[in-house]
């Protein structure tokens, strides 16, 4: 093909990238979130004991079957992303794993232990073995690089498939396929990658696939020009290896050459909605019947599609309900027993590995590959002042394995230190780690993140400058001289070692006082302070501040005994005033108590107290006066140390006159015997003993007006005083009979 012809292409796909990117398209990438899925990445069949199965994931590592997939443990190599496996076709207990960004890992007993071999660090995609000579190797990389061992993995050497273009060739080696008869000839498949030009000029150039007779010293372009993501799966006729299938991902092509790779025929295969769009059905992966090598397999988003004429027609036989088959592997001892590895539709723990052993027509899923992973990060505090430290906890899904998971925790802000990594001890979940900080002058964001298990979590940690006040209240913000408000200032983050002061200050310190600063001590993001307040006549606002920040504080005069007064001021002696107290507010809670008192408690009484109730501002109670009794009396209340009084003037009522007729006592029967007149027939008289005051009883008033009484007494009181309720009274000697 013509340069011109190239750069044309190359601009195409850059005018389509855009659009081509916006479709769905499933295929195994490392993945970073909490969400982990099961994704089968690669898979490897011993070719000597075919129910011994091994499969690579996405941050799982090698799990391996010896049962033909009916169950599934974890080989030695765990926590990693394995992009590809192969097995030694002369000692089946080798074998090897291709790597997400640590290179190669080989085995020697059957995945049991793993060491790194002399490539490491690198993105491995794709592995193929030499059949007949098994020491030597290649692994397809990033640039276009194809790296060799021939010392089973001991060193490498990096071979560019395509020198012409300078520092970036092309973009990963995503498949290379060896020819089984002829093992110096190799096919390899690149995807695209991007070249910026020394004018700026930005170009996509896409993948291709390059051929190697010479045991891949050197590559020649076929000129394929492959869709977006280039070519993901390459594949020759064991039988006629002339014959070489190749698979376009992002166009969902096939396409097959009869000759060796030196001509190619473009085979579309059939369209296929995902996610929305109608797009052809990606190819990730593909397998040829080593038998009847015309019957191909090809795995994708949608599952598994068949071709028994050498790719020209194929059918989709098994859909899944999966998101995508990444990989193919079929036994080659019983070529009609196949094993897809999927990634499920569903939540950790859906079987990822099918089985059919019919050819495709039926599929079963196998036994459960799961593993554990960080399933969130958390900080406590989440914001620190810098020279600060917190506490980072690390949480596994599941229990950590045998020997404890080692954690990756990662940073992007060199103002916070963390360790490189923690483990999470066997058989737990959680793992906690210390952060320090460093001092600053400006306020950052880091972010921390944790990965295990192809999985990473989270979390930012905020560090200030200086822990500086956020917040200023009081509680309550008004209040009664002489009781107190509780003042809280709130910090930005936790304070440090030292604490932090703030300084308070108050605009009249006579009515409300404060201290001159309050401490928030260490690792505390608040604290409270007492407003101490006087008794005031009015009420007060007071500004209250704390450093910048400031509130105000009203102090209201006590609740006082505001006055007390009686109706009527005057009454008759015998009759009775009511009192009312009235205070400066409504009493508290529980009632406001006013002690009461009379100053002449023989003319005028009242209650010890009276209750004024929680919430009103009066109360009334009963004065009570003497018959026949004349003065001013002072009614007086006390409350809240105020004390209020009011005059009673208690007058003697109407004055009668009262004369005894009779005060006789007869010795012998013991019986006193008494007559008398009122002026006024209303009155009613009552005799007493006029030496002690004893009453002896009342008389009785006649039909003549005559007031009489006949009682027995003792002994001869001497001397009577009958006394009118009208207040009249008269003295009278008791004549002896």
């Amino acid at each position: 093909m013509k340069a011109g012809t190239v750069m044309s292409r190359m601009h195409a796909l850059r005018s389509i990238l855009a659009v081509v990117i916006a479709i769905l398209v499933i295929r195994p990438v490392p993945t970073y979130s909490s969400n982990v899925f099961v994704i089968i990445t690669t898979m490897a069949i011993d070719p000597v004991t075919s129910t011994t199965l091994y499969a690579g994931t996405n941050g799982g590592g090698v799990f391996k079957s010896t049962d033909g997939g009916g169950n599934w443990s974890a080989t030695g190599l765990t926590n990693i992303y394995v992009w590809a496996l192969v097995i030694d076709p002369l000692n089946p207990t080798t074998l090897y794993a291709g790597t997400d960004r640590s290179g190669v890992f080989k085995s020697l007993d059957g995945g049991v232990s793993w060491d790194a071999t002399g490539l490491t660090g690198a993105h491995v995609f794709s592995l193929v073995i030499n059949p007949l000579t098994s020491t030597t190797l290649y692994a397809g990389t990033d640039n276009g690089v194809v790296l060799k061992s021939t010392d089973a993995g001991a060193s490498w050497n990096s071979i560019f498939l395509n020198p012409d273009l300078g520092s970036c060739p092309c973009g990963r080696v995503r498949a290379v396929a060896i020819d089984p008869r002829t093992p110096t000839t190799l096919f390899a498949g690149t995807d695209y990658t991007m070249v910026v030009l020394d004018d700026g000029t930005v170009l996509f150039p896409p993948g291709d696939v390059f051929k190697s007779t010479d045991g891949g010293s050197s590559w020649n372009a076929s000129n394929l020009y492959g869709g977006i993501w280039g070519f993901s799966a390459i594949v020759i006729d064991p039988v006629t290896p002339t014959t070489v299938y190749v698979a376009d991902y992002g166009s969902g092509s096939l396409s097959k050459s009869t000759d060796g790779g030196a001509t190619w025929q473009l085979d579309a295969l059939p369209a296929a909605n995902v996610g929305g769009w109608v797009v052809g059905i990606g190819v990730s992966s593909l397998a040829i019947d080593p038998l009847i090598p015309a019957t191909l397999y090809s795995g994708g988003p949608n599952g598994v599609l068949k071709s028994t004429d050498g790719g020209a027609n194929w059918n989709v036989i098994d859909l899944f309900g999966v998101w995508g088959v990444f990989a193919l592997a079929i036994d080659p001892q019983t070529a009609t027993t196949l094993y897809a590895g999927t990634r499920p539709n569903g939540s950790m723990g859906t079987s990822s590995v099918y089985k059919s052993t019919n050819s495709g027509a039926n599929w079963n899923p196998t036994g459960l590959i799961t593993w554990p992973y960080v399933s969130s990060l958390s900080l406590n505090p989440t914001s620190v002042i810098g020279g600060s430290s917190s506490t980072g906890s690390a949480v596994l899904s599941a229990a950590a394995p045998a020997g404890g998971a080692a954690v990756t925790l990662g940073n992007d802000t060199n103002v916070i230190s963390i360790p490189g990594s923690v483990t999470v001890a066997a058989g737990a979940t959680t793992v906690n780690f210390a952060l320090s900080t460093s001092s600053l002058t400006a306020s950052t964001v880091g972010t921390i993140s944790a990965t295990y298990g192809g999985a990473t979590s989270s979390a930012a940690l905020t560090v200030t400058s200086t822990a500086s006040l956020s917040s200023f209240s009081l509680n309550p913000i008004s209040v009664v001289g002489g009781s107190p408000s509780t003042g809280t200032v709130a910090l930005n983050a936790a304070a440090p070692l030292s604490g932090t002061t703030i300084p308070l200050s108050g605009s009249n310190p006579a009515v409300a006082a404060v201290p001159a600063s309050v401490t928030v001590p260490a690792g505390a993001s608040w604290a409270n302070f007492t407003v101490s307040t006087n008794s005031v006549a009015t009420s007060t606002s007071v500004t209250i501040s704390a450093g910048n920040y400031s509130t105000v504080l009203t102090v209201t005069p006590a609740t006082t005994l505001s006055s007390l007064s009686l109706n009527p001021t005057s009454v008759t002696g015998g009759t009775a005033s009511t009192g009312a107290v009235t205070l400066s507010g409504s009493a508290p809670g529980g009632g406001a108590v006013v002690m009461l008192s009379s100053s002449n408690t023989a003319i005028a009484t009242v209650p010890s107290s009276v209750t004024v109730s929680a919430g009103t501002t009066s109360a009334s109670f009963t004065a009570s006066t003497t018959a026949c009794a004349s003065a001013v009396v002072t009614i007086s209340g006390t409350y809240g140390a105020i004390n209020r009084s009011a005059a009673l003037t208690v007058t003697q009522g109407p004055i009668d006159s009262v004369t005894v007729q009779q005060s006789d006592y007869f010795a012998s029967r013991r019986e006193l015997r008494v007559a008398a007149k009122d002026t006024n027939s209303t009155a009613t008289l009552r005799v007493y003993v006029t030496s002690t005051g004893q009453v002896i009883g009342q008389l009785t008033k006649g039909g003549d007006g005559t007031y009489r009484g006949q009682f027995t007494w003792p002994v001869n009181p001497q001397s009577i005083t009958v006394q009118s309720s009208l207040c009249a009274r008269v003295t009278k000697d008791v004549a002896s009979k």
